[in-house]
């Protein structure tokens, strides 16, 4: 068995590596997209991405070890550059998470390493038998090399300190030009809004989505390192939406953006779809098929196993396929579209007219996380296997993880999401252009983004106003979530859903999806006691539902709890921070409200929606943008849509509008904007 287990341990080792490379392309880039099964792709992911290296590690080091008289064919060595090939990894993931592009230098190192090893290798065994394939791995070492060599050179570019470095561009790499002619536009015409300089430079309306993203990507950038930016007043308009932008085009934009944020943080895409990449793309493509090529031709002169001739097709047919596969990958992402439509060729414009028509469905945020803390309390699973896995699960996070769900993020949300922004937007607008608001832009802004909820309920201030005027957000989060819950099921069983109006949906949606943000993405939300809040709240929700009760049983238990009974729950729970009876408490008025004759149904759950919706913009703005690059390993959150779309709009606080200095304007000194020399950001800005 042990000498079974020698003479097929390293065909068994390459042909697995092939294989995880495989699963790797077919599934590296496939995590960033949300859904039900993201979690599951993710794990996967992370998996294959650890093996990987380990595999072709482990397999160099097998080889290493082997002596000469254990070597049954000269092909096992030919097999040792597609090793070192496997470790440079597929184009769609060069890192798991931003850590890892912070060990770049590890990378370096192994990256110098293994081509020590796979070299020696080769040579130690070239003396076994001298053969024309000896010379046929020439080639797939060069491919090999450029192939590791990629990898570490993206993970460099991704990391923080470069990164930063890359938004801002050294000034010795270029110099300013003063001859108007060298720009798209004329001088006097720099100062335009985006939409006016698609226009002038003819950008058809199909694509005009996708270049305002790559423009705007380019101005915003500098926030995903949790750079400030200080623009002046006057370059203002290049926050507005134009009228033509509806929220549909809105998201799709932002989604692109977040789409480009996601190849250059964890993927070669931005390094191969360089004009060096290209060059080094072609090289790659024609070593490899000469090498095929040439292998046919002399593989039927020599003796060689049959299973060994196998699996050098199949790691040479693997490597052509693995790079074909990249390069459609490349042209169908939006890098690539956008420069096969930015050409003057017809036939490149068509193929990316082609591609994207395939991929413009795809277009925009599709799901959202949804997580009732009702159901989770009243539904727990019950097995001998959840009691061992919570020994490891101490947070209790596989259980949460069964109990979300996902909707689809759809177009009447979008719509009631983008409206709210344009209405802060607008009311920040005309606070700045007020004599009284014009010296202080930072604190009008902080104060808008700062309101959670304060505003909508300044009329309801002696009934529920409480609930975000004297408690922090994840405990007021905590209360409206259990208090929309309960409002909802109780109005269900009273009326048909229909009459509730739409806010009814959007509101359990944005409930659930940040209750879900809290269970499972507590770092994106504002610091806390969150976690104790949450952790009190449940176990006094469950110890309040006898097992085996219904859920609607149980609503109507909990509105028919009387106001003694409920305040003495209230004030036990306060003294374990849990929100769940002072949750019940806030239902209970906001059905009082109605029955007083305060407000109707569809009025009362467009307050319900307006305090969700203004919640969701706090958590957006004080969710650091560091945190938003680091999501995206597991997938677009809609927070991070909301977050953008809202920096887009300027409200953000990473971006100060200031006045241009007396000194400046003394000497006739105009800001100036063009969008074509967006490399010289810097030059733009205060």
């Amino acid at each position: 068995m042990l000498s079974l287990w020698l003479k097929w341990e390293l065909r068994a080792m390459v042909v697995l590596s092939l294989t995880v490379q495989l699963i790797l392309i077919r599934y590296g880039n496939r995590r960033k997209f949300r859904g039900k099964y993201s979690k599951l792709k993710s794990f996967l992911v992370w998996t294959m991405y650890l093996f990987a290296d380990w595999l072709a590690t482990v397999a160099l080091s097998t080889l290493l070890r082997t002596r000469k008289e254990q070597i049954t064919s000269p092909l096992v060595i030919f097999w040792t550059p597609f090793l070192l090939l496997h470790l440079g990894g597929p184009d769609t993931i060069t890192a798991y998470s931003l850590s890892d592009n912070e060990l770049w230098p590890r990378h370096f190192f192994g990256l110098c390493f293994q081509i020590g090893v796979a070299l020696y290798v080769y040579v130690k065994f070239w003396t076994l038998t001298v053969t024309t394939l000896n010379f046929l791995a020439i080639p797939v070492f060069i491919v090999g090399m450029i192939k590791y060599g990629e990898r570490v050179w993206a993970l460099y570019n991704a990391s923080s300190k470069q990164f930063r470095k890359s938004v801002f561009p050294d000034t010795k790499s270029f110099e300013l030009e003063d001859d108007p002619k060298q720009l798209h536009v004329p001088s006097q015409q720099g100062n335009m809004n985006l939409e006016h300089y698609l226009d002038h430079i003819g950008i058809k309306d199909k694509y005009k989505y996708l270049y305002r993203a790559f423009h705007l990507f380019q101005v915003f950038r500098p926030l995903f390192s949790d750079l400030k930016l200080r623009i002046y007043s006057k370059l203002r308009y290049i926050f507005q939406m134009d009228s033509k932008v509806t929220a549909e085009d809105a998201f799709k934009m932002v989604e692109i953006e977040l789409g480009f944020l996601y190849d250059q943080l964890y993927t070669k895409i931005p390094l191969v779809t360089s004009r060096k990449g290209i060059i080094l793309r072609c090289i790659c493509l024609s070593f490899t098929v000469s090498t095929l090529i040439a292998f046919l031709i002399i593989v039927g002169k020599h003796g060689y196993p049959k299973v060994d001739i196998g699996i050098s097709y199949l790691l040479m047919f693997g490597a052509i396929f693995l790079e074909l596969y990249s390069d459609i990958l490349h042209l169908s992402s939006d890098y690539g579209i956008l420069w096969l439509t930015s050409q003057n060729n017809r036939f490149l414009k068509a193929i990316g007219s082609v591609f994207f028509r395939l991929t413009e469905a795809s277009k925009g945020i599709s799901s959202m996380a949804q997580h009732s803390l009702l159901d989770y309390c009243l539904n727990p699973r019950k097995n001998k296997l959840t009691a061992v896995l919570n020994i490891f699960d101490t947070e209790d996070n596989l259980e949460k993880y069964f109990h979300t769900s996902w909707n689809e993020v759809n177009p009447d949300l979008k719509e009631k999401i983008y409206s709210h922004l344009l209405e802060k937007r607008k009311t920040y607008q005309e606070k700045l252009e007020s004599e009284s608001e014009r010296n202080s832009p930072f604190k009008v802004l902080s104060d808008i983004l700062d309101e959670r909820g304060f505003n909508v309920l300044k009329d309801y201030e002696k009934d529920i106003g409480w609930s975000v005027y004297e408690a922090e957000f994840t405990h007021s989060l905590l209360l409206w979530h259990i208090a929309t819950d309960l409002v909802m099921h109780d109005d269900l069983q009273k009326f048909r859903g229909g009459t509730l109006g739409p806010y009814c949906q959007i509101s359990k949606f944005l409930s659930d999806y940040m209750m879900y943000l809290l269970f499972l993405c507590g770092e994106m939300l504002p610091e806390g006691i969150g976690n104790i809040r949450h952790h009190d709240t449940c176990i006094e929700a469950k110890k309040f539902f006898i097992e085996n009760l219904r859920f609607r049983e149980a609503i109507k238990g909990l509105f028919g709890i009387d106001i003694e009974s409920r305040s003495f729950f209230v004030e036990m729970g306060s003294k374990r921070k849990s929100a769940f009876f002072e949750g019940c408490r806030i239902a209970h008025q906001l059905q009082a409200l109605v029955l007083s004759v305060r407000l109707d149904h569809q009025e009362k759950w467009k307050l319900i929606g307006q305090v969700w919706l203004e919640m969701l913009t706090y958590a957006a703005s004080q969710c650091s943008w560091k945190e938003h690059s680091r999501q995206l390993q597991q997938g677009e959150e809609l927070l991070t849509h909301v977050a953008l779309l809202m920096a887009h709009l300027g409200l953000t606080k990473k971006i100060n509008l200031v006045e241009v200095p007396e000194r400046l304007s003394g000497i006739g000194f105009e800001p100036t904007w063009y969008w074509d020399k967006l490399d010289r950001l810097a030059y733009y800005l205060a």
